[in-house]
């Protein structure tokens, strides 16, 4: 039900009209005889509209009006005439009536019209109250909103200008709001230049180029610029996102910016970026297989040398690559069950697999892993590693058994006996098997020290021998050679022949190995 407070002179047509307009049930009316009681009443009772005759003693409807107006705002008010001059009605619209109304004979259409026009005053009101106080809802969150944000109209000008944006200019609100000709880009760039909102609401090709990257999704604009002027002149590294006001019909009326400070965001992505091309970097200079891998055994990482064990190139490589398809058939099995120990961190240790190539040839390998934990969820996410190709060692492995091997036979079916010095401790090793052969000696596996061997030499001996290492050290032979006497364990003098040479020298040039052999000589009897 509305609340109507009708204003007359004649007491008459208060109490007939009255009746009228409240015989629906739609409206309540309240009647007084004048103005000046009108504007007494208004203030202590709650109306939705004011319904006014025009012709009054004291205070006419026109004057009546100018003081609704300027004491209770936008009340809906009805001007209920008998005058019908023209200036009137225009006075009256002029200074803000709703509805300007004639009275006339025709009372039951006259009072339709009075209800049909006085519904509509009030539910306008209501309707730009309602549009007010969602324009206000709509401010207030765009003041709160953590970004900053702007808004400008169709022309332009600047309509919103949030809290977030005054810290970020250093601009107040009220210094801005209603400018423009550009003035919102002066606290960012220090000049008057299209930002994103111009771009949606313009499409200027010529702001564009003051963007690394924009990022288009229908009408909404995204792109990270630098602002040099944020932060009284610190300057911020921005995530700025623009898109077009509509109105209740859908056409644009404005547009709106939102600027994020993703300076902090920035700099650590510089960073890890930065370090991921140093692992990179280290990576790929490391002589051994670097890798990565998910929980689903999908290649993540891979350095260049890993791709060049397995016989391709980085650029021809799978974009999907299953580590178990490089593994030999034969060992994937057992390739799983490493892969889940190291998962749960029981495999510390390298293990040795046997990987295949891309043309189907293989080779050994050994594999250190450990598993690889999302700092946020702490959760193992994947496998990362380095592979070790073992051909080469395993075939100088081998090679250097064979080696040994043949050489243990030639020294056992020649009577040779292999020394090995170390200078800094003063001890002999290797020898043992030829001494208890040659000499009757058994000093076990156990090394013997020099002073020792040189008690074993023959006294008149001794000098010679050491004057043949002192001229080898020297350079001036290029092996250490000499025959001399050593006592054999029943107390007889053997003549033997040793040869060797300094394999191993210190920082000061000092001899730290020398290795050689030694055997029996048969002299002439004299």
């Amino acid at each position: 039900m509305y609340s109507i407070l009708y204003v007359d002179d004649e007491e008459f047509l208060l109490t007939s009209n009255k009746m009228l307009l409240e015989k629906s049930g739609e409206f309540s009316v309240d009647t007084v005889l004048s103005a000046e009681a009108a504007l007494r009443q208004i203030p202590v009772m709650r109306y939705d509209a004011i319904l006014s005759d025009y012709q009054m003693p004291g205070m006419d409807g026109i004057e009546f009006l100018k003081q609704v107006r300027s004491r209770f705002g936008t009340l809906p008010f009805v001007l209920f005439t008998g005058k019908g001059r023209e200036e009137i009605a225009i006075e009256a619209l002029n200074n803000g009536a709703d509805f300007y109304i004639q009275k006339g004979p025709d009372i039951k259409g006259m009072i339709a019209e009075l209800k049909h026009n006085i519904r509509r005053a009030i539910e306008r009101k209501r309707f730009a109250e309602r549009i007010v106080e969602s324009e206000q809802q709509l401010a207030d969150i765009i003041d709160f909103l953590p970004d900053a944000t702007c808004a400008i109209d169709i022309h332009g000008k600047v309509i919103a200008w949030n809290r977030a944006m005054e810290d970020l200019t250093g601009i107040p609100k009220g210094e801005m709001v209603g400018k423009g000709d550009y003035a919102y880009s002066v606290p960012f760039y220090g000049e008057r230049r299209a930002v994103l909102m111009d771009l949606v609401l313009k499409g200027d090709p010529g702001a564009e180029v003051h963007y690394d990257r924009l990022e288009k999704t229908g009408g909404k604009i995204n792109s990270e610029v630098f602002i040099p002027k944020a932060f009284g002149g610190k300057g911020a590294r921005v995530w700025a996102t623009a898109s077009p006001l509509y109105d209740r019909s859908g056409n644009v009326i404005g547009a709106i910016e939102s600027i994020r400070d993703v300076t902090e965001l920035y700099l650590m992505r510089r960073e890890l970026d930065t370090a991921r091309e140093m692992n990179l970097g280290f990576a790929n200079i490391l002589p051994v297989g670097v890798y990565e891998m998910d929980l689903a055994y999908r290649l993540t990482f891979a350095n260049d040398r890993t791709f060049e064990m397995f016989g391709f190139s980085r650029e021809d490589a799978d974009p999907d690559i299953c580590i178990l398809d490089y593994v030999a058939p034969e060992d994937r099995d057992r390739t799983v069950g490493g892969i889940r120990n190291a998962l749960t961190d029981q495999n510390k240790n390298g293990q040795e697999y046997l990987l295949r190539r891309r043309d189907g040839s293989t080779f050994p390998s050994m594999i250190y892993s450990a598993p690889v934990i999302d700092p946020l969820s702490k959760k193992i996410i994947g496998l990362r590693g380095v592979i070790i190709d073992l051909t080469r060692p395993k075939r100088e492995a081998k090679a250097l058994h064979e080696s040994e091997e043949r050489l243990k036979l030639a020294v056992r079916s020649g009577d040779l006996g292999i020394w090995d010095v170390d200078m800094r401790t003063l001890t002999v090793y290797e020898v043992h098997e030829w001494a208890q052969r040659t000499l009757g000696y058994d000093p076990g596996l156990k090394p013997v020290t020099i002073n020792a061997c040189k008690n074993m030499v023959h006294p008149l001996d001794l000098p010679r021998l050491l004057f043949a290492f002192l001229r080898h050290v020297k350079g001036k032979l290029p092996l250490f050679e000499g025959e001399f006497r050593m006592r054999h364990k029943d107390g007889t003098w053997k003549w033997v022949m040793a040869r060797g040479k300094i394999i191993e020298w210190n920082a000061s040039g000092e001899p730290v190995r020398i290795t050689g052999t030694i055997n029996a000589v048969t002299r002439p009897s004299k």
